[in-house]
């Protein structure tokens, strides 16, 4: 038996729990996600007499819906992110007219990154993750709170999932999210990887390339990079039809103060002396993950260089970086599979009190 412990941010030995967990799961991807993480970020943590994690996990309680659909329990749940492809509107777990008040306040568990699993030396232990879906639920009662959600739950995650049900939880599948395996040492043999239609439409789009005089590069994060933020910028205004240019700016400070600059790749294509794409990944051992892109759109050459920066670039480098994973995460499903990305289930756990 243990202490359940609840603490603010994170705990100074979280990275020794996480060990070599996904990256979403890592403290300096938890700590620039704070920011816009839909409330006060904690950790609950199962510990044993001597003080060390046997499981934790992060979140935060929620005392109305956030503002941000796709970082909401009640707007997943409810199937108001069918058109992000969070669930449909026929496969959600709550009612479509279910009343935000009979849900919050609401735990919601999940990192920042979108990704959620358990850490600590018994995160794939079922009794240790019972004890702490029960000691969950135990404080969650004494704290009066209506809901436990656990959302965006990757396959690292499945032995919880069965815990949590064992526990009361319903859980249902919500969509896919992609990752690349590296599994080539050159980019001849990345195409090998394609089927042939795929392959063909890679080459095309090379071709394409070469023809417009397209130049790629690969380079370090600048201390100013106002090239990168308008190309952000207009990637944001494009997506969400409104842009907050500092908010953007802080992203690109964060990454600054929590990555050193050894683990950022910047990819670009340029079209003469003007930058049309990039793509920023950081990497964690050997799991590369795209933070940050950007692209002119509008200008004729913009798509081409997008695909070159997000796919291309990184396909080719990934063997001399001893990459063995790129993550791309959720969305446009498509174009991502179409370029060598394989598709991986992503759960939900919920559990109104």
């Amino acid at each position: 038996m243990g202490e359940f412990v609840v603490t603010p941010g994170l705990p100074d030995d979280w990275d020794i729990a996480a060990g070599d967990c996904p990256a979403v799961g890592r403290a300096r991807w938890i700590n620039f996600g704070q920011s816009w993480f839909p409330g006060p970020y904690q950790t609950f943590a199962l510990r044993a007499p001597d003080g060390t994690c046997r499981v934790a996990m992060g979140g935060a309680v929620l005392p109305e819906p956030a503002a941000v659909p796709r970082r909401d329990p009640w707007h997943i749940l409810t199937g108001r992110t069918a058109d992000l492809g969070l669930f449909t509107a026929d496969d959600h777990p709550w009612p479509g007219d279910l009343d935000p008040d009979a849900v919050y306040p609401c735990l919601m568990l999940m990192y920042p990154y979108y990704g959620t699993f358990p850490v600590g030396s018994e995160a794939a232990d079922p009794a240790g993750l019972r004890e702490f879906a029960d000691e969950l639920v135990a404080w969650a009662k004494s704290e009066h709170i209506a809901s436990i959600t656990v959302l965006y739950l990757t396959p690292p995650a499945d032995p919880l999932v069965a815990a949590l049900a064992e526990a009361g939880f319903a859980t249902a599948a919500m969509g896919q999210r992609c990752d690349m395996p590296v599994t080539w040492s050159d980019f001849p043999g990345y195409l090998a990887t394609l089927p042939k239609k795929y392959r063909d439409e890679v080459k095309r789009e090379l071709n394409r390339m070469r023809e417009r005089g397209l130049v790629t590069g690969t380079r370090a994060l600048a201390d100013d990079e106002p090239e990168l933020l308008d190309l952000r910028c207009r990637l944001i205004a494009k997506y969400d039809g409104g842009v907050n240019r500092a908010d953007q700016a802080a992203i690109f400070d964060m990454i600054r103060e929590y990555v050193a600059p050894e683990d950022i790749t910047v990819f670009t294509v340029s079209d003469g002396d003007r930058l049309v794409s990039f793509s920023l990944f950081i990497q964690d051992g050997r799991e590369w993950t795209v933070m940050l892109t950007g692209t002119a759109y509008g200008e004729p050459n913009a798509d081409y260089g997008y695909f070159s920066a997000m796919f291309y670039q990184p396909a080719e480098l990934a063997p001399a970086k001893g990459v063995t994973q790129v993550s791309y995460g959720y969305g446009t499903l498509d174009a991502k599979r179409r370029r060598g990305c394989l598709l991986y289930p992503y759960q939900s756990a919920e559990l109104r009190l």
